[in-house]
């Protein structure tokens, strides 16, 4: 019986040692397909009556440790990246960049918009932050001015 026993108790502690160390991995794994599939493209739906911005189907994903990023593969103005800031499998934050003007030599930005949606502990939208940021300046902005230069972006698209 105590051969049993130890041997069963040796068959588990193996297990415990060996999955350990990968256990981080596994869980950040399932926490960043969780985050892609509850808050990626398919909730821009939601988004959109939220007032948010969109992520286009199109765009590239690169997975980080706290959050994920979609990003524009092509161009440098426009709608440029969204980040999405989880813990586990909770949003926390969306980052959006909007690019106005870009410095090839630099390799830059001039002129960039931020839209900082956050979300409280029920994954409701607690706040909307402006603003926009240059070489020389940030300054906060309300939604409707926001919103004026963020068109401007599709008048200039269209053109």
């Amino acid at each position: 019986m105590n051969k049993t026993l130890f041997r069963n108790l040796f068959i588990v502690l193996s297990f415990v040692v060996i999955l350990l160390p990968i256990y981080p991995s596994m869980r950040s794994y399932f926490s960043k397909t969780c985050i892609t599939e509850k808050y990626g493209v398919n909730y821009n739906e939601q988004r959109k009556k939220l007032g948010l911005h969109p992520i286009p189907a199109s765009w590239g994903r690169r997975n980080l440790d706290s959050c994920i990023i979609w990003y524009n593969p092509s161009g440098n103005i426009g709608h440029r990246w969204k980040n999405i800031y989880f813990k586990g499998c909770s949003i926390k934050k969306e980052l959006d960049l909007f690019a106005f003007g870009y410095d090839a030599e630099k390799r830059q930005y001039t002129k960039v918009l931020e839209v900082t949606t956050d979300y409280d502990l029920q994954e409701k939208v607690l706040d909307i932050r402006y603003k926009v940021l240059t070489a020389s300046y940030s300054k906060q902005i309300e939604k409707k001015e926001a919103d004026s230069l963020i068109s401007s972006l599709a008048l200039n698209d269209s053109k």
